[in-house]
């Protein structure tokens, strides 16, 4: 939340983003993947994080010693990747506990 990411990179998928589609599924839903990576973007610092701890006590990274970044996109790609389905049978997989395979499937497909 408070590392750069250098233009034209793209950073390891978390898989926070599963967990949530699993959450909303509807049957025969689609998980469509999309990047919008920076082509050429300006970095400074926006404000120091100890500030921000005003708004949201609780966050860690606002504890720090520091300042919060300010990106200003000036050009961006956008990509579109082949959806991943949401089947019953996977659906069935993660009621079977098996959820984290699940999880790591659909982070791979959309990481590819």
């Amino acid at each position: 939340m408070v590392t750069f990411t250098q233009p034209n990179r793209v950073r390891t998928f978390q898989r926070g983003f599963s967990h949530l589609a699993l959450r909303t599924w509807v049957e025969n839903s689609a998980i469509l993947p999309v990047a919008i990576p920076s082509l050429e973007e300006t970095n400074t610092s926006f404000v120091p994080l100890k500030m921000l701890s005003f708004f949201e006590p609780t966050e860690p990274p606002f504890n720090r010693i520091g300042w919060h970044p300010l990106v200003i996109y000036r050009r961006v790609a956008i990509f579109v990747a082949s959806p991943y389905w949401m089947t019953p049978q996977k659906q069935e997989k993660c009621q079977a506990n098996q959820a984290k395979i699940i999880v790591i499937e659909i982070r791979n497909h959309c990481e590819s």
